[in-house]
């Protein structure tokens, strides 16, 4: 009950970040906000399916995104979920052995 509940999350975060950057340009930074959350959405999205490739693949994303948010102090990038992706992160890392 819960992997298809974090999809429902991940899908209105996606929507809600697509809403946000609609009004810039499309070739402003803005937009990796979207590519990040697309990815995020794609992996979980496949995780609700119990595919081990989809959980090593959010797990990754996850830890270059937390990467990114500590080893680069610019404002350019700004990630405000980087913490609720690292718990969805550990909460797969727990499920993980009962995927495919």
């Amino acid at each position: 009950m819960l992997f298809p509940l974090v999809a429902l999350f991940h899908i209105a975060g996606l929507v809600f970040t697509i809403y946000n950057a609609s009004s810039e340009p499309f070739n402003s930074l803005i937009w990796l906000q979207v590519l990040w959350m697309a990815g995020y959405t794609f992996a979980w999205i496949f995780c609700c399916a119990m595919k081990r490739w989809a959980a090593y693949t959010y797990i990754a994303i996850t830890t270059f995104s937390l990467l990114l948010h500590f080893l680069v102090k610019n404002p350019l990038y700004n990630s405000t979920m980087f913490l609720i992706d690292a718990i969805f992160a550990m909460i797969l890392m727990a499920y993980i052995k009962r995927f495919d």
